[in-house]
């Protein structure tokens, strides 16, 4: 059972947080503008696939839109009813057609999609549509985020994420035509294209005032932390009115510009801006490295005559609640201790733990940050999941034939969760999902990628980054920056960026949100890293003593093994050393006897000693001796805690809830396995107090009092 906060009447809208990864396409038509690098880690989807592979081409707008669980309650989708202006295949019943898109929100749930289209109520454009496989639903679009080509309707112009088009009726609609080879069919007038399109009128006797940029400070800031950028000059305006600043977005690159929030804005006069650097704009993007500009609401544009610097991007929700009397502002989220050993656990699809060069990449990117901003991620083994869902599991696999988007290489899926205290708002990072495609175009490593191949542990560590809460930057030399492409290997944090924006997301979370919510706890230093080959640790309790044994698959630079122990599991002591093999391709196996372990509950691990001074960990084996008591802890508690349980045998526990009067609040049911172990649990508790909590197996049973003192479910 999860905690579930919800509020009415609001909206929720967030960036596309983490990076897209798209399969190669051939860009077969020449257009207006070309990309140096692949933007936001996608290969260009030409034209001319785009329009084949369509089974409708529409011009339209986006008039209403609303989210949705699934039947299973696993996954958000949100339905955009968009008005049909022109056809340019195909033949769609009406003036409007319904476009599914994955993700969404729903009540304080939301669900964000790397590789997907987001799409906003009054967006207008060209969308390339397929039929969904969304039951009820008659179209998606076609490879991702490339499947819309968006208007801006101020400047008259169009652009997709690897291009813009300057003009819609030649560059748009000649080539849509040319490429469907049926002629353009309007459905319905499209009054806001047509003036935007119209030739504009001079203006008569009017004087225009012409904004000009002095000077700006600082020149280095960082996005959505809420840093102030001062733009002092002329002729901005006594009052913003409708004048704006624009950014340079670094999810492409730089190529286009994004605008702040209103709320973003600190103040204006005519001649000084304050305003905070976003990493959540009106229309999605990050602020990046590069020039900005001013616009006053003549409308007259300046451009800063030097660029500034974003250090970095932290990752912001947008939130609006008109019932509360809160305007539309951006959230930075936290991390959080969702698995109830202080931060996330990850599990691997079969496949995708079978895949050793694989799964020793994914560990490899995720010991690199966790090495250096002490991120408490782990990984568990040979437990295998089959989908990626909302189910409080970290799901890391390969895809299945049709679950990803065209052309897509893998994708992140962030499940944020909020909730609203008074007029606080908070949200957090709930679970991460991430997908992955079956290629035989991987670099697994530790060998770097050719020309013709793609680094699996440089995208592994960006959009674990992006796991990490940090957005794209303009910086060819961190890992965060926007683009990547064949032959490239990022492997290594930039301490500057990267590194440090970790660590401010790393010293934000460490301040717990409301809502009975546990905040993340910092890796220790001396214990950061998991071991990147697998090694399975077991541990028996034999004549006062334990004996514990462990294998290798492989080594690589193996020198020994420290044996440390713990009492509690948090604060370990070296026991002994085994030598190790140094270098093996075939399996070893080891043992250590502790003469003297704790009566009750002894915690293992190992920690590899390396000839490259790496810090790895193994897995933590929990051994009891004959004072064990089978219990639940922390007690007193809250509604998620853990059983404690020791069997000879497989089995089932089944835990029933009561209160003093004898009232049932429900029935936990819990799969043990041979030997102690620790199971985390969500208890379907009320308020606070007292609790008896009887527990059944096949053939034992007993009581366990439980008080619990959050006030919150």
């Amino acid at each position: 059972m999860k905690h579930r906060f919800t509020h009415p009447f609001f909206r929720f809208q967030k960036r596309l947080a983490t990076a897209c990864l798209l399969a190669v396409g051939l860009w077969m038509i020449p257009l207006s503008a070309a990309f140096a690098q692949e933007t936001c880690l996608l290969i260009p989807l030409s034209l001319e696939e785009r329009v084949q592979t369509s089974e409708a081409v529409v011009e339209g707008k986006v008039i209403s839109q609303r989210s949705f669980w699934d039947d299973k309650h696993e996954n958000i989708y949100t339905a955009h009813q968009v008005e049909v202006y022109k056809v340019f295949k195909g033949t769609p019943s009406g003036s409007q057609v319904e476009i599914i898109t994955e993700g969404g929100r729903v009540d304080m749930d939301l669900h964000v999609y790397s590789a997907t289209l987001q799409l906003k109520i009054q967006q207008q454009g060209v969308f390339f549509l397929q039929k969904s496989k969304t039951k009820n639903a008659r179209y998606a679009v076609v490879g991702s985020m490339q499947g819309f080509i968006k208007y801006d309707l101020g400047q008259g112009t169009a652009r997709d994420p690897f291009q813009k088009y300057a003009s819609i009726p030649l560059e748009v609609y000649g080539s849509l035509t040319r490429l469907s080879g049926a002629a353009m069919r309007t459905v319905k007038a499209n009054p806001e294209l047509a003036e935007a399109l119209a030739p504009k009128k001079a203006p008569t006797n009017q004087r225009r005032l012409i904004p000009l940029i002095t000077g700006f400070s600082p020149l280095s800031l960082r996005a959505g932390t809420g840093d102030v950028l001062t733009i002092t000059g002329t002729n901005f305006g006594t009052t913003r009115g409708s004048g704006y600043v624009e950014f340079r977005d670094a999810d492409d690159g730089g190529t286009s510009f994004i605008k702040p929030l209103d709320t973003d804005y600190v103040s204006w006069s005519d001649n000084e801006i304050k305003v905070k650097v976003p990493s959540q704009a009106i229309d999605g993007g990050t602020a990046g490295t590069g020039t900005f500009r001013v616009v006053n609401s003549d409308p007259n544009t300046a451009t800063s005559a030097a660029p500034l610097s974003i250090i970095y991007a932290v990752s912001n929700v947008e939130y609006e609640d008109k019932a509360r009397n809160i305007v539309s502002q951006s959230f930075q989220p936290r991390l959080i201790s969702q698995n109830g050993l202080g931060g996330y656990t990850f599990r691997f699809g079969a496949s995708f733990e079978s895949n050793t060069p694989a799964l020793h990449a994914f560990k490899r990117a995720m010991n690199e940050w966790s090495c250096k901003t002490f991120i408490n991620w782990v990984t568990a083994s040979n437990s295998p999941i089959a989908t990626t869902a909302d189910d409080d599991v970290n799901a890391v696999r390969f895809a299945s034939s049709g679950d990803l988007p065209a052309n897509v290489l893998g994708r992140t899926i962030s499940r944020y969760r909020g909730c609203i205290q008074g007029t606080v708002v908070n949200f957090w990072v709930d679970e991460i999902d991430m997908e992955f495609a079956q290629r035989s175009d991987w670099q697994y490593g530790p060998n770097v990628a050719t020309n013709t191949q793609y680094d699996f542990q440089s995208v592994v560590v960006h959009e674990l980054g992006h796991g990490h809460q940090l957005s794209h930057l303009i910086l060819p030399r961190a890992v965060m920056h926007y683009a990547v492409s064949r032959g490239q290997s990022s492997r290594t944090l930039n301490p500057e960026n990267d590194i440090a924006g970790g660590n401010y997301v790393m010293a934000l979370s460490a301040t717990a949100p409301p809502c009975n919510v546990a905040k993340m706890v910092p890796k220790p230093a001396n214990a950061c890293a998991i071991p990147v080959e697998q090694l399975k640790l077991t541990g028996e309790f034999s004549n006062n003593q334990v004996i514990l044994k462990w294998t290798t698959e492989t080594e690589t630079g193996l020198t020994e093994f420290a044996v440390e122990r713990s009492e509690d599991g948090i604060t370990y002591t070296q026991i002994g050393t085994v030598p190790a093999s140094g270098n093996s391709t075939s399996p070893r196996s080891y043992q250590f006897i502790d003469p003297n372990p704790f009566p009750a509950l002894t915690y293992y691990r190992l920690r590899l000693i390396r000839t490259n001074g790496t810090l790895e960990y193994s897995e933590v084996v929990q051994v009891t001796g004959p004072s064990f008591v089978r219990q639940l802890a922390p007690n007193p508690g809250g509604r998620k805690t853990f059983l404690y349980f020791n069997t000879t045998e497989a089995d089932n526990v089944k835990l029933t809830i009561y209160d003093l009067t004898g009232r049932i609040f429900g029935v936990v049911s819990v799969n043990v396995v041979p030997q102690s172990n620790r199971y985390e649990l969500t208890l379907p508790l009320a308020g606070q107090g007292l609790y008896l909590i009887m527990w059944q197996s096949k053939r034992e049973s007993g009581t366990i009092r439980y008080v619990k003192i959050d006030k919150q479910d």
